[in-house]
C-alpha cells in the first residue's frame, strides 16, 4: 500500500471522527458557555492523545527539537483557542449540520495557502472540485433559518442576524484551521512524529485555555452532567480526528488531504439525520449543498 494511499485512509478516518464529534458536541453545547466547553473538550482530547503516545511511542516528544516544539505549540494556540472555539460558537448559532457543511470551504483556503507558501500544485480536477465546494457552500448560505440558543449564548448578535453571524464565525474557523494545516504540513515534512506533534498542539492549546477560561469556570451556572459527558466525548473524537489528520499530512500533501477531509459534511448529515431529528431540522438546501461539496471532494480523490 502506497504512502499517499495510507494518507488518504487516515484523512477519511479523521473525517469520520470529526463528524461523530460534531454530533456529540451538539448534544452537549446547549447548556454550556463556549470557552469552558472548548476547554473541557481540549482536556479530554489531551488525555486521549497522551495515552496514545504512551502506548505507541512514549519517547517521541523528547526527540522533538525546540524550534519544532515551539512551532507545534503555536499551532495548538492558533487551532484550538481560535479554530475550535469559533467552530463551537458556530454550532451553537446555526446547528451542526450547517456548521459542518460550511466548514467544507476549508479545502479552498487550505489549498490556496499550500500553493502560495508550500509550492504545492493545483491540478485541473482539484480546481473543479474546489469550484464545486464553493457552489455547495453558496447553496447552504442561501438557506435562511434560526436555531434556539441558550440565554447565555443569545446576547452577541443584536446587530447582525444569527445566520450571518454563524456564517462569519464558521468561515473564520475555516481560515484558522487552514493556516494550521499548512503550518503542520511544513513541520511534519521532517523526522517528526505526528503523534508527538498532536500532543504538543493539544498541550499548548489546553494551557492557554486554562488561563482564558478561569473566570468563566468561576461563574455560577449549573451544567447537567450529561452535557459535560457529551462535551468530553466530543473532545476525544475531535482530538482523534486531529491526530489522524496529522498522520495523513505526514504522508500526503495538503492539496489532497484537505479536500478529502471535506467529506466530513456528508458523514455529519447522515449522523444528524439519525440522531438529531428532534434538535435541528435539515432543509433541502443544506442537504443539496452538502452533496455538491462532497461531489467536489470525490472528484479530487478519484483524479488522484
Amino acid at each position: 500500500m502506497s504512502t499517499v494511499l495510507v494518507g488518504i485512509l487516515f484523512a477519511l478516518a479523521a473525517s469520520i471522527s470529526w463528524a461523530a464529534g460534531s454530533i456529540a458536541l451538539r448534544f452537549g453545547i446547549a447548556g454550556m458557555r463556549i470557552l469552558p466547553a472548548t476547554a473541557i473538550s481540549l482536556f479530554s482530547g489531551l488525555l486521549y492523545v497522551f495515552i496514545v503516545n504512551l502506548i505507541f511511542d512514549p519517547g517521541a516528544i523528547t526527540r522533538v527539537e525546540m524550534g519544532i516544539f515551539l512551532g507545534f505549540a503555536f499551532i495548538g494556540v492558533l487551532q484550538f483557542l481560535g479554530g475550535r472555539a469559533l467552530y463551537y460558537r458556530g454550532v451553537a448559532l446555526i446547528g451542526v449540520g450547517r456548521a459542518t457543511a460550511l466548514g467544507g470551504a476549508t479545502p479552498i483556503i487550505a489549498s490556496i495557502l499550500a500553493v502560495v507558501f508550500l509550492g504545492e500544485v493545483v491540478t485541473l480536477p482539484l480546481a473543479i472540485g474546489i469550484l464545486a465546494v464553493v457552489t455547495g457552500v453558496a447553496v447552504i448560505v442561501s438557506d435562511n433559518f434560526d436555531t434556539t440558543l441558550a440565554p447565555h449564548q443569545s446576547n452577541l448578535h443584536k446587530f447582525i442576524s444569527q445566520s450571518k453571524l454563524g456564517f462569519i464565525t464558521i468561515m473564520a474557523s475555516s481560515l484558522v484551521y487552514s493556516i494550521a494545516q499548512v503550518l503542520a504540513r511544513g513541520l511534519l515534512s521532517g523526522e517528526v512524529s505526528s503523534i508527538a506533534g498532536s500532543l504538543i498542539t493539544l498541550g499548548s492549546g489546553s494551557l492557554v485555555l486554562l488561563v482564558a477560561t478561569t473566570k468563566n469556570f468561576k461563574a455560577n451556572y449549573n451544567v447537567p452532567k450529561n452535557d459535560l459527558l457529551w462535551i468530553f466525548i466530543a473532545g476525544v473524537l475531535a482530538s482523534n480526528g486531529a491526530m489522524l489528520s496529522f498522520l495523513s499530512l505526514e504522508r500526503a500533501p495538503v492539496v489532497l488531504v484537505s479536500p478529502i477531509i471535506g467529506i466530513t459534511p456528508l458523514i455529519t448529515l447522515v449522523l444528524a439525520a439519525m440522531f438529531l431529528r428532534e434538535r435541528e431540522k435539515l432543509t433541502l438546501k443544506v442537504v443539496l449543498g452538502s452533496l455538491v461539496v462532497v461531489a467536489g471532494v470525490t472528484l479530487v480523490v478519484l483524479a488522484k
